[in-house]
């Protein structure tokens, strides 16, 4: 079973570059068919993933490529998917809380992925088989560390900084009423998963269906780091390639019996 460790890193860490020479300066904001913003940096971003992808002869699925019909790709076993930026709007408004995403599904699951954070020079990365690892480049030394190094004390969830929906806060609000000293933290980007699987953070649960771009490089380094994102309907793990490429509703968390203490309740 291949893997991609250095080849993810060293184009995630170039794509991330790259983003930086726009970030809170001069960028072009366009605007897709759903209102969500796209800049150059998307563009410039994933223009330099794709033509790295590519030498490894694998489909990819980028949310600022042209994408494969669901009658050419139901029967891949083996594809990269990307979102150059997640977080847009957080880059729009020059907020750190964007990511460089990139995972590789097998099988209908992430077994790979790399998320960096550029403005914080931050990537985490993950396969199934070796684990989940945190490099942190603002540090000189000793900048690598595998995944979870934290433990939460009490009860701590996450949520969309910038999709927080009424169904989501319902069930917040319900949470709250059961568990009074739950601490409940707002995140952009795939960094909510990345929070998970530090141990810093609980659970994430999404309410509302969002795109397997944005989730899958996060939902792979959860996984490598022992964690879990379930399809709440199901209650299995997401599965990707759907028709749509769009995901359930889900939750995502490292510790079961945390999960379990407020299953009920969404």
């Amino acid at each position: 079973m291949r893997f991609y460790r250095k080849i993810l890193i060293e184009i995630a860490k170039k794509a991330g570059e790259e983003t930086l020479k726009y970030y809170r300066k001069d960028f072009i904001t366009d605007y897709k068919s759903d209102n969500s913003p796209v800049t150059n940096a998307d563009i410039a971003a994933n223009t330099i993933i794709i033509f790295e992808l590519k030498k490894t002869g694998l489909p990819i699925i980028s949310e600022e490529s042209s994408q494969i019909k669901y009658d050419d790709r139901k029967n891949l076993s083996e594809y990269w998917i990307v979102d150059p930026i997640d977080g847009t709007k957080q880059f729009v408004n020059g907020e750190d809380e964007f990511t460089v995403n990139i995972a590789l599904i097998r099988n209908n699951k992430p077994v790979e992925g790399v998320v960096f954070a550029p403005a914080l020079n931050k990537l985490y990365y993950g396969n199934i088989l070796e684990g989940a690892f945190l490099y942190d480049f603002s540090l000189d030394t000793d900048n690598l560390v595998r995944l979870p190094f934290k433990k939460t004390k009490g009860l701590s969830m996450i949520v969309s900084k910038s999709h927080l929906n009424k169904k989501t806060k319902t069930i917040l609000d319900q949470i709250q009423l059961e568990y009074p000293n739950v601490s409940i933290r707002s995140v952009g980007s795939s960094l909510k998963f990345c929070c998970i699987a530090e141990g810093e953070i609980d659970i994430y649960p999404r309410i509302g269906s969002i795109s397997e771009w944005d989730i899958a490089a996060g939902h792979a380094v959860l996984v490598a780091a022992g964690g879990c994102v379930k399809d709440l309907n199901t209650q299995h793990e997401i599965i990707y390639n759907s028709p749509n490429l769009r995901t359930p509703d889900f939750v995502a968390y490292l510790d079961s019996a945390k999960y379990d203490l407020i299953k009920k309740l969404l």
